[in-house]
């Protein structure tokens, strides 16, 4: 009986963490879209000064995109490493 509680309480458990990594997810492809948008906005504005060195312009957001993945996927390891400790979902 007791290993049924505990299988049920996993598959809650796991469950719930899917929903934790959809929200991560979801946040990280907001954060990009806005700064996606930001990028758009800057450069249409001053295309003919930005045009020049537009590859700082690539670099600076790929490196603000990997560190926010970087970001959102250790919390995620977080929340799976520490799920069963702290009765998060509970």
């Amino acid at each position: 009986m007791l290993e049924k509680n505990n299988t049920a309480l996993e598959s809650k458990y796991h469950s719930k963490l899917n929903g934790d990594t959809a929200l991560i997810m979801g946040m990280l492809a907001l954060l990009i879209g806005v700064e996606g948008f930001v990028l758009y906005r800057i450069l249409s504005e001053t295309w003919e000064i930005a045009g020049n060195f537009f590859y700082l312009y690539v670099i600076f957001i790929g490196l603000m995109v990997a560190i926010e993945a970087i970001g959102c996927l250790s919390v995620r390891k977080s929340i799976k490493n520490h799920m069963f400790e702290f009765r998060y979902y509970d």
